[in-house]
């Protein structure tokens, strides 16, 4: 099987969307002589900030030198991306030898269940059994949705992450904030530590009973551990990111550089740090140098990603109204330009008319897309949102025009701003040539 046949084959099982359950899961992994009980976990769940959570964590374990392995989701540009150990995603060759070599258990579990397995089953249980077959001394691993039915959650997780939570995947998770931490707060183990950002009173009553209930240590942003300052540097002067200071659950980390924007980043890494502490202290102790130097080797593509100087190009995958005010915060705020040119692409799925209303008025031009994703909204619905704003706006069929556009039409002391979704941000990063990371 090579990497296009590994490809085509989960592909073909997107069909089968998404049925909360963890019984197909449990039952392929225990044909899988169980891979994800092979190695402890750290898992993070939330609303926004799980993919940067994760790879902030991934590397300070890997600086420390930890051999981790890396879960998240959705990627941007290639399916390869989603799996990576010690800072490498999986390659193309081994993405298919790991896909062959679980098939036969997979089209087993099918055949015994009779309700197929879903892509991101597939996916998660092909994660696991690569992270197992290379040994990782660790597995850091972003829940796909919710938490309590996601397949991610049959992993041995000494320590679980929330990052926060808002309303979002409402079909899925529920209509209200209660609901969706109860989904969240399912990935809470028994007599594990809990690290979270929480500030909703609601959800973080949720969360607390779970604690008590499973008898957890709940450590808070705020509270436990906290950001003590933020000061984002300025593009002009070729440093992109921001001078953090935190207070960690064990020490202060008080002059770190974290090479990504906005505070929310900033929050991010609060709750990495104190993960990564609360972790390691069944094992040894965390060391500043740790701390300090796998903050500066991160990256996180497609969120609040600085591609261009001449002119700015901000690549941001925000998908839903928090996401889109975290944007607007830091393109008023800490960016220096003078137009905006926004370029959004939205799923339909989402409440784009709440991202709009949030985007749009920074904006001299906007261009509504769409990305070739099948949920994108049509180019046509966005644009009535936008005029019935009282707005002009610009139609593109194609991300990859719409961007070319913008960027032709860009002065050097302007921004283009590519949003709306990570799938019109992925297929942003193709067509400006960026190879994924």
């Amino acid at each position: 099987m090579n990497f296009q046949e590994a490809e085509e084959y989960l592909d073909k099982r997107a069909k089968f969307g998404i049925k909360p359950s963890l019984d197909r899961i449990r039952l392929l992994c225990s044909k899988l002589d169980e891979p994800q009980l092979k190695y402890p976990s750290i898992h993070i769940t939330g609303t926004n900030g799980k993919t940067s959570t994760a790879r902030i964590v991934s590397s300070i374990q890997e600086v420390g030198g930890a051999r981790v392995g890396r879960f998240t989701s959705p990627h941007l540009q290639s399916i390869t991306e989603r799996i990576c150990v010690g800072g490498r995603t999986i390659s193309e060759r081994d993405f298919a030898a790991c896909m062959e070599k679980i098939i036969p258990a997979v089209e087993e579990t099918d055949r015994e269940t009779g309700d197929p397995l879903t892509y991101f089953e597939v996916n998660t249980a092909q994660a696991f059994l690569y992270f197992a077959d290379r040994k990782v001394d660790t597995a850091v691993v972003e829940v796909g949705l919710g938490g309590r039915w996601d397949a991610t959650n049959l992993v041995d997780s000494r320590v679980q992450v929330i990052t926060g939570v808002s309303l979002d995947h409402v079909v899925e998770l529920g209509g209200t904030i209660e609901k969706i931490a109860f989904e969240k707060a399912g990935i809470i183990k028994q007599e594990s530590t809990v690290i979270s950002a929480v500030r909703d009173p609601e959800a973080l009553d949720v969360i607390d009973d779970t604690c008590l209930e499973k008898g957890c240590d709940l450590k808070l942003m705020g509270r436990d551990f906290q950001l003590l300052y933020q000061l984002t540097y300025g593009i002009d002067s070729g440093k992109v990111g921001q001078a953090v200071g935190i207070r960690g659950l064990l020490r202060e980390y008080p002059e770190l550089f974290l090479p990504l924007l906005g505070q929310h980043q900033a929050f991010n890494a609060a709750c990495a740090i104190a993960a990564c502490e609360a972790y390691a202290g069944s094992i040894r102790a965390l060391s500043s140098t740790e701390v300090e130097a796998g903050l500066k080797r991160v990256r996180s593509p497609g969120r609040l990603e600085v591609v261009s100087l001449d002119p700015l190009v901000l690549l941001d995958g925000a998908h839903n109204p928090e996401g889109a005010s975290r944007l607007a915060n830091v393109v008023s705020n800490d960016l220096d330009y003078d137009d905006l040119i926004l370029v959004v692409g939205i799923l339909e799925d989402k409440d784009f008319k709440q991202m709009l209303d949030i985007l749009v008025p920074m904006a001299a031009t906007v261009i509504v897309t769409r990305s070739e994703y099948e949920r994108a909204a049509p180019v046509r619905t966005m644009r009535r949102v936008v005029e019935n704003m009282g707005y002009e706006c610009l139609v593109m069929e194609k991300v990859a025009e719409a961007i070319k556009f913008a960027r032709t039409m860009a002065r050097v002391s302007d921004m283009v701003c590519v949003t709306g979704s990570l799938y019109t941000v992925g297929e942003a990063r193709n067509a400006l040539g960026l190879r994924p990371d």
